[in-house]
Parts: C-alpha cells; structure tokens; sequence
C-alpha cells in the first residue's frame, strides 16, 4: 500500500508538472519563470474522465456487435478533453494534434485492458479492474506528454527521466509482481522525458537554444523583427529592437540610457511613449541574443522609425563560436 502511495504521488507529480525553470532568470528577478502548471483539478479531472475513456473496452470484452458501440462517441469526447486539460496552452489551439494525442490514448487503454482482463469472465465482476486500469493508463499516458513538453532543456529532462526510471526500478526490485502497471506507468514516463532530452540534445550542442518549443514563462512566443523586448545583453537586462530571426537566436539593436554607443538614433519619449518609460538611443550594432534570453515583450517600433532604421547601414557582428562547454552548460540551464 505504501509503495502504491509513493508510486502515484510520483505519478501525480509529473502529470502537473511545470517543468524545470530558467535559473538565470531566477538568480536575477527573484522569481522563477517556467511553464504553467496543469492545475489542482487535473488529477480530478483524469480520474473523472478515465472511466468513460474505458467505454469501449465493455463491449469489446463483451464481443457485442459493431452497432452496439454507442461508447465510443464519449469516450472520444473525453479524451479530447484530457488531452487538451493536460497540454501547455500553445498546443491547446492545436486541434488535429490534440486530436492526435486522444485517440494514441483510446488505443493504447483498450490494448492494455485487452492484454490483462480475462474475456473468458462477464465484465460485471471485472469493473473495479477494468476503471484502475484505464486510471493507471490514462494518467501514465498523459504525463508521458506533459514531460515532453514542459522539457525545454534537454540535459535537465534526461535528468528528471532517470530519476523516474531509477524509482521505477526501486519499486520493481521491492515488489515487482503487485504494482506492474504503476510500476509500467512511472517508467514510461521516464522514458519519455530521457528520450527527449536525448533527441533534442545534439541539435542544442550543434546550433544552441530552439525557437521552438518556447522557452518557459513567455506568454507571446516567438520574436519578430520589429517588435521591442526585454532580453538580457552581456548580461545586463534591457530593451532590444528585434531585427532578423536566426536558428540559434536573433540579431538586435539594443536600447541604450546614454549615447553610449558610437553608431546610433536617438529615441524621443514622444514617438516611443508605448514602448519606453524616458528618452534613450538606439545602438545600430547588430548584438546576437539567443532565444533563452529574451525575457518579455514590450510592444512593436514605431513604423516610421523602422523604415528609418532600414535605411541607415548596421554594424554586422563577427561570427560568434560558441564552445561545446557552453552549450553544454546552456542545455543545463546553467
């Protein structure tokens, strides 16, 4: 009973997740910006909707005629529902994906109660089986997603993986024969977080920080050239003019207090009052900012200032090399 306790408290866990957060945003804001957590009423939410997921196990086990499935229709429904309740907000919109997600989901319950039940015994006396298991399932399935992709860096997701996949494998060595599909269901989302890390990991070390998936705790996502954000520039916070998009990142022209740089527009308050607080200077040396370094938006240049900016000519920055140690470090959030 206690393993079971400690095996679905961890479950639980990562079907909430938000994910790890970015450290540097906390050592210098005090807070910690990550993903939104699914929610106290998630867990609720599943076990309320996994009996109806269940649905079209009963007919199957009871071999009853295709025309006698009225279950699928809700049972559909309602893994639409868990699918879209468990995801970050960003792929909630996406409906195909969803839709996607929900029927993996119907397929793989009715798999697992097919492979365990007994079809010879009536499915009355196997109810209580038949809900804990679509239970166990659904919510396996659906932390599997939820760590995939609250896992923005790689190197922590394989971490969080392996300590999912060492509890699992603690919890079979002690009693492997009673809890297998609890045991099944943390070890499957291990696995799901450590093969993530894994694949995104060689594409981080070669080109360093994705556009996508959006790094945790941006609500607009991704830049675009014109629009004025926050970004961290050697190491100081300020505001940026985004200019171009690149793989690993994006040029700016960075927002100055002072006329400190040697190539630069002045920034009257009255054209820019949107956007900034007091009167400033426009650096026009390309700066390249990765996408772990953009903190939040701002609002858009003004047109006309744009147009102006397109004219002048920009110092174009030498090609930047990054070690192997530092992206490294960076997939780390470190």
């Amino acid at each position: 009973m206690l393993l079971s306790a400690v095996l679905g408290t961890v479950l639980l866990a990562a079907l909430v997740t938000r994910g790890p957060g970015d450290r540097r945003f906390r050592r210098a804001r005090g807070g910690r910006r990550a993903y939104p957590w699914a929610g106290f009423g998630a867990p609720f939410a599943v076990v309320a909707g996994s009996p109806l997921v269940a649905a079209p196990v009963v007919p199957l086990l009871a071999q009853s005629p295709p025309w006698t499935w009225g279950g699928v229709v809700p049972a559909a429904g309602t893994a639409f529902l868990l699918v879209r309740r468990i995801s970050p907000p960003w792929w909630r919109r996406q409906h195909g994906w969803m839709a996607g997600r929900a029927v993996l989901l119907l397929f793989l319950v009715a798999g697992v109660e097919s492979s365990i039940l007994d079809r010879d015994l009536p499915v009355r006396p196997q109810a209580g089986r038949i809900l804990l298991v679509a239970l166990i399932v659904t919510a396996g399935y659906l932390a599997c997603w939820r760590m995939v992709d609250t896992g923005y860096w790689p190197v922590l997701s394989v971490r969080d993986g392996s300590v999912l996949l060492l509890v699992a494998a603690g919890a079979a060595v002690l009693r492997r024969d009673e809890e297998p599909l609890l045991i099944g269901a943390v070890a499957a989302a291990g696995a799901a977080a450590m093969l993530s890390g894994l694949w995104r990991l060689p594409r981080w070390l070669r080109h360093g920080p994705p556009a996508w998936p959006r790094p945790p705790g941006l609500a607009t996502w991704p830049p675009e050239p014109g629009q004025v954000w926050n970004a961290t520039v050697d190491r100081e916070d300020r505001a940026v003019v985004v200019w171009e998009l690149r793989t690993d990142g994006a040029y700016v022209l960075p927002v100055t207090p002072s006329e400190t740089a040697t190539d630069r527009l002045r920034l009257p308050l009255a054209e820019w009052h949107r956007v900034l607080s007091d009167d400033a200077w426009l650096s026009l040396q390309l700066t390249p900012v990765p996408y772990t370094g953009f903190r939040s938006v701002r609002g858009r240049c003004p047109q006309r200032f744009w147009e102006r900016v397109g004219r002048r000519t920009l110092g174009v920055p030498r090609p930047e090399r990054t070690a192997l140690g530092r992206r490294l470090r960076a997939a780390a959030n470190r």
